[in-house]
């Protein structure tokens, strides 16, 4: 198992060298082999996860992307597992991942015998609900910063894209265009993760009603406003709810 070793390979990968060409060899001769956040860049500098299923932690997720580009990344994953090839996402998912295999190599009841034993729960599946949602990133077009603001400030009524692309004084190709070249997302997508972003709040200060979140945030739909949370989050509202509201004391 393969520890975390900070966030960016550059910077280490060089001084550890030796280890991506031994774990190849490793598993060439049938060895597991496990990483943990960070960490599994060494499986990736050994060309072992090339066309294959991996995650890290969700915060380097985009520099792991460029650097290796071959590796099909599921970072909403907390753990995955692909030939005898296992990944866990954070530092704190090496837990997670060592019970996963716990469960395959001595079977589930003595997995649960050993989170019972070590109060800890059994595997999670998804890290998305602990990533924060990339909402801007750094570019040098005014006119589509201008519509982020305004996105930001009236996110709970629906803008179509021909009001936005008017505000912008752009044609509705090239606003759309441009405003997926400046921040990587279509304005439709751009706005369901402002709506999300601002339901998680809402979500992690106790709001008690799921439909009045979603009402506040601009879906009229409960079920729709479900499905748009889940698909950012990995988890339901409620169960989001849940995991983060304050605790009494």
């Amino acid at each position: 198992m393969v520890s975390a070793s900070g966030p960016v390979p550059s910077e280490w990968m060089a001084r550890h060298a030796a280890i991506p060409p031994w774990l190849s060899d490793r598993y060439r001769h049938g060895t597991r082999i496990a990483g943990v956040c960070s960490g599994v860049a060494f499986m990736a500098e050994a060309g072992l996860l090339k066309g294959r299923r991996a995650t890290t932690h969700w915060g380097v997720a985009d520099g792991f992307r460029q650097r290796y580009p071959g590796v099909d990344w599921r970072t909403d994953l907390l753990i995955t597992e692909d030939a005898g090839l296992y990944c866990g996402g954070g530092v704190n998912a090496a837990s997670d991942l060592s019970l996963h295999l716990v469960e395959r190599l001595c079977g589930r009841e003595v997995a649960i015998e050993c989170s019972k034993a070590l109060l800890l729960d059994m595997p999670r599946t998804h890290q998305s609900g602990y990533a924060l949602l990339p909402l801007s990133r750094p570019h040098d077009d005014e006119h589509v910063r201008n519509i982020e603001h305004h996105l930001s400030a009236h996110y709970d009524r629906d803008m179509p894209v021909e009001e936005l692309a008017d505000m912008a004084g752009m044609s509705r190709r090239n606003f759309v265009r441009r405003f997926k070249v400046a921040t990587g997302l279509m304005p439709g997508a751009y706005l369901q993760m402002i709506r999300v972003t601002a339901a998680r709040k809402m979500l992690e200060d106790g709001a008690p009603s799921i439909e009045q979140v979603g009402l506040s945030v601009g879906y009229e739909d409960v079920a729709f406003f479900r499905r748009i949370f889940k698909r950012h989050s990995g988890i339901t509202p409620s169960a989001y709810r849940e995991r983060f509201r304050p605790r009494p004391v």
